[in-house]
């Protein structure tokens, strides 16, 4: 009798572990960053992706690496850091990613210090700053994560030339900022960016458009009334859920359901409160990579 019990608590426990689903790893960025929110957002309605566990990193440019060196499965990645990758470092790994859910558009913020003006004994007076996008000739502009592959490829496309200052993360960005390190701050983030919002003594500079930009970048407009009274144009990128091309069918078959359930919660996603304005974009439609199937 007892050995019959023993048996049968071993096999219930060895069925119960088959049972569950193995940890996967998710690249996300910072803790108030759209990334993050929207990735807590599915699981509030994909109850069934508690395997899902997030990992906070500094964006896209380290998210693309975790995933290439199979640290995550899945990875928040900006559309034009996976082209860079593929375009301009030539690097062939990037053929293996394909996109899980194509998401919203992630808008440049530049921003810098109110210009400020001094007038000469002459009364000229002269205005110092950064007031224009062609203002950053010659300036240092920090930038960290994919944001530095999308200051890279817009100085190029713009010819605008600029120093590009590494930074570690958004906090010490801005830091540099007030503190006159660098002449500006590039991000890359879905507006509304909960660290923008609190930002003040601040100015958003407006980004034009041009028609090499429009082959990877679309036109936009930011609203943050903290910083000005109006809207301010930019341009944006989309941004997608990257994993690698899984073949394993037990990790093919937690994806695929993942897709699945999102997909079928976009309405929830969209409408229910709480959850991430950035949504309202989403569609499901557009690839700017290859898909996962």
């Amino acid at each position: 009798m007892k050995r019959t019990l023993l048996t049968s608590l071993l096999l219930t426990f060895t069925a119960a572990q088959a049972a569950t689903p193995p940890t996967l790893n998710v690249a996300t960025g910072s803790p108030t960053g759209t990334y993050s929110a929207m990735f807590k957002n599915i699981g509030l309605v994909c109850t069934q992706s508690a395997y899902l566990r997030e990992r906070g990193t500094s964006g896209s440019l380290e998210n693309i690496d975790l995933l290439l060196n199979n640290e995550v499965s899945l990875a928040f990645v900006q559309s034009d850091v996976l082209k860079a990758r593929q375009q301009i470092d030539q690097d062939p790994r990037v053929e293996g990613i394909r996109t899980l859910l194509p998401l919203h558009r992630e808008e440049l913020h530049l921003l810098a210090k109110p210009p400020t003006s001094s007038k000469n004994i002459f009364g000229r007076v002269t205005v110092t700053g950064v007031q224009t996008f062609a203002d950053l000739k010659g300036k240092r502009v920090g930038a960290w994560g994919g944001s530095i592959v999308t200051a890279k490829v817009v100085s190029a496309m713009t010819g605008v030339p600029y120093q590009i200052v590494t930074m570690k993360d958004q906090p010490s960005a801005i830091a540099a900022l007030n503190a006159g390190q660098v002449d500006a701050v590039l991000a890359v983030v879905g507006q509304p960016a909960t660290w923008v919002k609190g930002l003040s003594g601040l100015n958003l500079v407006p980004v034009p458009s041009n028609a090499k930009l429009t082959a990877i970048y679309a036109p936009a407009k930011l609203f943050y009334p903290n910083l000005s009274a109006q809207s301010v144009a930019t341009i944006s990128v989309q941004s997608v859920l990257a994993t690698r091309d899984f073949k394993t069918a037990d990790k093919k078959q937690l994806l695929l359901a993942y897709q699945k359930c999102a997909m079928d919660k976009l309405v929830n996603l969209q409408e229910d409160e709480g959850m991430h304005p950035k949504w309202q974009e989403v569609n499901f439609k557009t690839w700017p990579w290859p898909q996962y199937k």
